[in-house]
């Protein structure tokens, strides 16, 4: 009787084996890059996302992210700054940030502009003997650009914007604004400047860090095989799961919930991920009609 009991459990067994579908690999976080690229086309967010998973891990500095020494942009090494993959060119192909450019074209000698530049302008004015010389070299790179003569910054992008690459890419940054123009003293520790060229980039850092909210993770959307949605699909829950007993077209349906946590999470686990501060190039825009200041 025993006997026939162990065949009976044997037999349960092996028919309930037959009908569970095969095991499945799920959508997982590091192939967010390959969708953003082959599904999306989203080609800039793709290549900046798969350099974070290629890094050695790597933490950002809340120092780092502001760009506060000791770790100001203009020091940063290879594998903390990014100066290839952002492009103006690409960026002002989106709305958003044509409209940046204008309203900070417009705006930039606020006070706290003009401030700026005027403690430039004495700082490097004060070992020129010549009476007449140019402030501000646009043609070099933006790290250079920054240290030297940037003078105002506007932030753009928000988190309600278009699911698009600028948002994927750098979803909040921050565009700012140098100048270059001949500056001349007028004696009597009087100075003038004529402004006739303005130069703009973008500055963002790529980290997943939530800075002070440590129980509140900075949602990502819901994302899978198909791309991205700011809403429930009514996929799974957690992004952790890595294999599971479904069938190969239903696994690929579902959508998962991401956040800034689970990318903490993935750069403990395989001891890869690294922050880093992304620039672009500079976009030159040549006055038409010459700004003079004063003081």
């Amino acid at each position: 009787m025993k006997e026939v009991v162990k065949v009976d459990q044997e037999q349960l067994r092996a028919q309930l084996q037959k009908k569970l579908p095969p095991k499945v690999r799920l959508f997982q976080l590091d192939d967010i890059p390959g969708v953003m690229r082959s599904r999306m086309g989203w080609p800039v967010a793709a290549a900046l996302m798969e350099r974070w998973f290629r890094g050695a891990a790597f933490e950002m500095p809340y120092e780092m992210k502001r760009g506060d020494p000791p770790h100001q942009t203009a020091t940063l090494n290879v594998a903390q700054l990014d100066e290839s993959t952002v492009s103006m060119a690409w960026a002002m192909g989106f709305a958003r940030v044509r409209a940046a450019m204008a309203k900070l074209q417009a705006q930039w000698s606020s006070p706290a502009g003009l401030s700026l530049l005027k403690d430039r302008v004495e700082k490097q004015g004060g070992v020129r003997p010549q009476p007449s010389w140019r402030f501000g070299s646009l043609g070099q790179q933006a790290k250079a650009v920054d240290k030297s003569c940037q003078v105002n910054v506007l932030s753009v992008g928000r988190l309600s914007d278009p699911l698009d690459d600028f948002y994927g890419a750098m979803g909040e940054a921050i565009l700012k604004v140098a100048v270059s123009g001949i500056v001349t003293s007028k004696g009597a520790g009087k100075t003038a400047i004529l402004i006739d060229e303005l130069g703009f980039y973008l500055r963002d850092s790529y980290d997943f860090n939530d800075g002070d909210h440590p129980f509140l993770s900075q949602p990502l959307g819901f994302w899978g095989y198909g791309g991205v949605s700011r809403i429930d699909l009514g996929g799974r829950v957690s992004i952790s799961e890595q294999w599971a007993n479904e069938e190969e077209a239903q696994a690929r349906r579902h959508a998962y919930w991401v956040q800034n946590q689970d990318f903490r999470r993935w750069r403990g686990m395989h001891g890869r991920g690294g922050d880093f501060i992304v620039l672009s190039d500079v976009h030159r825009v040549r006055l038409p009609f010459p700004i003079s200041l004063e003081w």
